[in-house]
């Protein structure tokens, strides 16, 4: 099975295909068998995708950082609760339990991480697959500027390629499906 960590907001944004992606995701993690890698937040986005997990009895590890680890914000319902001193700890300790990343709607901090990931790949510091959700259009306008940087020689079409771009959580859920379980 798959360990899947994912990128998502701390906020649940203004239309409820956010919402609904993420409760979508994270039911099919569960009902699947695979173990869902998250901030370990309990608000936005991160906490309907783990709640989700956990209401079909799935695992769950958060991993988040010292300064964030507090009852408001940490998920309570996630027993494996890992807490790093920093960020940089936070992302290796995510990047160490993981088998692909996906990203859902966020800010800063869900692109930050995103791109962080894709540009390990691109430095060929790993192989594993770089998904991204792009929920009611909302990625529309970067994904427009992954193309101009590509087309103006900024990204390698093979660079470009290292983030596949789901439109539907059907197409999410393919390409999660097609990732061979072990090679990872």
């Amino acid at each position: 099975m798959l360990r899947v960590c994912v990128f998502c907001g701390s906020k649940s944004g203004d239309r409820a295909e956010y919402a609904e992606s993420a409760e979508q995701l994270g039911q099919w993690l569960a009902r699947g068998g695979h173990t869902l890698i998250y901030g370990g937040g309990s608000t936005g986005m991160m906490g309907l995708l783990a709640e989700a997990v956990l209401a079909e009895r799935g695992a769950v590890i958060g991993v988040i950082t010292e300064h964030l680890a507090r009852p408001e914000l940490m998920h309570a319902g996630v027993c494996d609760m890992r807490i790093t001193r920093d960020m940089h700890a936070r992302k290796a300790l995510m990047h160490e339990l993981s088998d692909v990343y996906v990203g859902l709607p966020g800010g800063f901090g869900t692109l930050e991480e995103l791109f962080e990931a894709v540009t390990w790949a691109q430095l060929e510091l790993h192989a594993r697959p770089v998904l991204l959700l792009n929920v009611a259009g909302l990625y529309d306008g970067l994904i427009r500027l992954l193309d101009d940087m590509t087309v103006h020689g900024f990204l390698s079409l093979r660079c470009r390629r290292l983030m596949t771009i789901c439109s539907t959580d059907e197409e999410l859920r393919m390409a999660l499906q097609a990732i061979p379980q072990q090679s990872c």
